[in-house]
C-alpha cells in the first residue's frame, strides 16, 4: 500500500474509534403524552439533569470501567529498548526468569470518572386544534477525570529494588512506565490525557412537529415529526474519550404516540424511528506530512428506532405518579474516505452499534391553581424523574436525576 494511502487509513481508523458516540432519548414532558397543548397555548419547559458514571456496556453487554479501552501494556522489548545502558542485566534477569521480549513487563490501566449536566429548553405552540409546533435546544456540561495506575509484574519489581538491576534502581520505573504508556497513546492518535477536563458542549437543535390522527373521550393518537439541525460541535478526532451524542448532521424523524385514559390512569405507548443522513468531515493531516492526503470522509451515522410504555397515575389533584420503560437501539456507523470505495472501510464502525432498556419513575406536581385566559389554561407544573439503566450495549452504565418546569399559557 502507498506510504500515502497507509498513513489515511491510519487516520481514519483513529477517527473511526474516537467518534463513536452515544445517543440518548429525550425525556421531556412537552413531547412525552399524545394529547397536544390547546389552540394558542404556549409551553416553556426548561430541563436539567445529573448523571456520574465511571462504567459503560460493552459490546458484548458486559459492565466494563470506561478506562479498559484505554489501558496499555509495556512490554520487556520496550524496557530494553528505554535503558540500553542497562540492556545486559534486564537479558539476564529475563534468561533467570524465563521471559520473551514479547512479555508484558508492566500495564498502565486509566480510571476515568465523568460526570454530566444536562439542560435542554423545550417550546411547543398550539398551532392549530390538531397541530403543534416547537423546539429543543440542549446543552451538557461535562467534566472528566482521569488517574493513572501503574502495575508492575514481579519480575520488573524485583528488577527496579536495590538489590536488582542497577539501571531501574535509581530510576522512578512507574513514572517511566506511566510515560511510555501515555507516548504509545499519542503514537495511535490521540491527545494528550489530562488530569481534569471540563467543557460545555451544546446539542443539535431539534425542530419538532406533532399531528393529532385521531381522539377521542378515552384515548389519542398522534404523529410527531423531529428534524436535528446541526448545531453541535463535532468531537475531536483525537479525543481519548468521546464527549458528545451522535451530533454534526442533519437528522430526521418519525414517530406515534398512542395514549388511554381510564379514570386516574394514563397508559401511554411510544414508538420512533430516527434517520441519521450522511455528512463529510474534514479531518486533521499531519503539517509535517508532505504527502497528497484527501482530508475527506464520508459518515453515515446509524439509524436508531426508540419505543415506550408508560403509566401515569393521579394521586391528589395536584400530584402525579409516573412509571416507564424505554429501549434504544442504534445500528453500525459508516465511514468512507473521499477516494477509497467504502469496502476498504467497512469494520471502520466496529463496536458503534448501541442499545440500551431502562426504566424511570418520577413525579409530577402542580403548583398554583390553573387559572384560564381567554379560554387557554395557564398552570405550572414541577416534574423529578430517576432513570436507571437495566441492560445494554456500548451504552454508558449510570443512572440519571432530573427535574423539569412546565409553564403552560
Amino acid at each position: 500500500m502507498p506510504a500515502g494511502r497507509s498513513i489515511l487509513s491510519f487516520l481514519l481508523v483513529c477517527f473511526a474509534f474516537h467518534a463513536t458516540a452515544e445517543v440518548s432519548l429525550n425525556e421531556s414532558r412537552v413531547w412525552r403524552r399524545a394529547r397536544l397543548v390547546s389552540l394558542g397555548q404556549q409551553v416553556w419547559s426548561f430541563e436539567s439533569s445529573y448523571q456520574s458514571y465511571s462504567n459503560r456496556f460493552a459490546a458484548d453487554g458486559r459492565v466494563q470501567s470506561l478506562g479498559d479501552r484505554h489501558a496499555r501494556a509495556v512490554t520487556w522489548k520496550q524496557l530494553l529498548d528505554s535503558f540500553p545502558e542497562g540492556r545486559s542485566e534486564i537479558r539476564q534477569l529475563m534468561n533467570q526468569r524465563g521471559l520473551s521480549e514479547s512479555d508484558n513487563a508492566a500495564t498502565a490501566a486509566y480510571q476515568i470518572q465523568r460526570a454530566e449536566v444536562g439542560m435542554a429548553v423545550d417550546w411547543a405552540y398550539g398551532l392549530t386544534s390538531r397541530w403543534m409546533i416547537g423546539f429543543q435546544v440542549p446543552l451538557v456540561y461535562r467534566r472528566t477525570k482521569v488517574n493513572t495506575a501503574v502495575q508492575l509484574t514481579p519480575a520488573l519489581a524485583v528488577a527496579s529494588s536495590q538489590q536488582g538491576v542497577k539501571a531501574l534502581q535509581n530510576v522512578n520505573v512507574q513514572g517511566k512506565v506511566k510515560s511510555m504508556a501515555e507516548s504509545e497513546l499519542a503514537n495511535s492518535g490521540y491527545d494528550a490525557i489530562p488530569d481534569e477536563r471540563a467543557s460545555w458542549d451544546w446539542g443539535d437543535i431539534s425542530l419538532m412537529s406533532q399531528f393529532m390522527l385521531a381522539e377521542s373521550y378515552r384515548w389519542s393518537w398522534a404523529l410527531q415529526q423531529t428534524v436535528r439541525w446541526p448545531t453541535a460541535r463535532n468531537p475531536s478526532v483525537g479525543d481519548y474519550l468521546q464527549t458528545g451524542g451522535d451530533d454534526g448532521q442533519v437528522d430526521v424523524g418519525l414517530g406515534s404516540l398512542l395514549d388511554y385514559r381510564v379514570q386516574k390512569w394514563t397508559l401511554g405507548w411510544r414508538m420512533g424511528y430516527v434517520m441519521q443522513l450522511p455528512d463529510t468531515l474534514r479531518m486533521r493531516v499531519p503539517t509535517s506530512s508532505r504527502l497528497a492526503i484527501d482530508p475527506s470522509v464520508r459518515r453515515d451515522l446509524g439509524d436508531w428506532m426508540t419505543g415506550a410504555l408508560d403509566t401515569e397515575y393521579r394521586l391528589t389533584r395536584r400530584l402525579q405518579l409516573n412509571l416507564e420503560y424505554a429501549f434504544l437501539s442504534k445500528t453500525r456507523d459508516k465511514y468512507q474516505s473521499g477516494s477509497e470505495s467504502g469496502a476498504r472501510y467497512a469494520s471502520l464502525g466496529e463496536n458503534s452499534e448501541q442499545e440500551v432498556h431502562q426504566t424511570r419513575v418520577g413525579f409530577l406536581y402542580q403548583l398554583g391553581d390553573r387559572t384560564e385566559r381567554s379560554g387557554v389554561e395557564s398552570k405550572t407544573v414541577a416534574s423529578v424523574g430517576y432513570t436507571y439503566p437495566l441492560m445494554g450495549r456500548n451504552s454508558v452504565d449510570a443512572s440519571r436525576a432530573s427535574v423539569e418546569l412546565i409553564s403552560y399559557f
